[in-house]
């Protein structure tokens, strides 16, 4: 049921708004119209980086490392509960 409350929730928001540029985006992107120029407001982006190998290998390297220490008891790991809620 939770499905059916979100589309309710968004059916009262699209209807609600007085936005016609609004609603013409909702519009194109419900009939996969996306791909036509939108005018969207961009954040600050990083630009994408390419990691070479050896920075991904010294990633897991470090990451089993911090794993073998945490299982050794010599460091404190994360709950999932405190991950969670970084995000």
């Amino acid at each position: 049921m939770e499905l059916e409350a979100y589309k309710a929730e968004l059916a009262r928001e699209i209807l609600m708004s007085d936005s016609r540029q609004l609603l013409d985006k909702v519009k194109m992107v419900l009939y996969g119209e996306s791909s036509v120029n939108i005018n969207t407001v961009k954040e600050d982006c990083v630009p994408y980086i390419p990691r070479t190998k050896s920075e991904v290998l010294d990633d897991l390297k470090e990451a089993c490392e911090e794993a073998r220490l945490i299982r050794e008891g010599k460091a404190k790991g994360f709950s999932a509960e405190d991950l969670l809620n970084e995000l």
